[in-house]
């Protein structure tokens, strides 16, 4: 799985690639416009990302204008694969959400993440498999 994480602070998108490491090889950006760069690079080199992190607050252009140009972007080249975005922010308002929804993420985290949350949005967003735990029984020696 490829993974590109976009978030202006540098703490954040390292911790983020650091729990991202054991499931994507991870690129970062730190704002929307090196964010589409690295997007549509990806896809002229026929290796586009399966997983994309977006901050809402950045300067410049925010994470919910990102995702509108990535999706429009998607849709003018029908042929290509749709990346699945994960926006992980400390914005916990109901508009940001529901306009993030409206703009196209699949799945929404709010800050500080671990890796429980992490592995869990990767399940859900379908780009991990779900593993479930199987009781095991105890066997007495006899």
């Amino acid at each position: 799985m490829r993974a590109l994480i976009v978030d202006d602070d540098y703490v954040s998108r390292s911790k983020l690639k650091a729990l991202l490491a054991p499931y994507a090889d991870c690129d970062a950006a730190p704002d929307g416009p090196i964010a589409l760069q690295l997007f549509q690079k990806a896809h002229e080199e026929r290796c586009p990302y399966d997983l994309i992190t977006l901050d809402i607050d950045m300067p410049g252009m925010n994470g919910q204008e990102t995702l509108q140009r990535i999706r429009r972007w998607e849709a003018d080249y029908r042929n290509c694969k749709e990346a699945k975005v994960l926006m992980v922010t400390i914005r916990d308002a109901p508009e940001d959400i529901v306009l993030s929804f409206r703009e196209g993420c699949e799945w929404y985290l709010i800050k500080p993440v671990n890796a429980e949350k992490v592995r869990n949005a990767l399940q859900r967003l379908e780009l991990l498999p779900c593993i479930e735990q199987v009781p095991t029984r105890a066997t007495s020696a006899s």
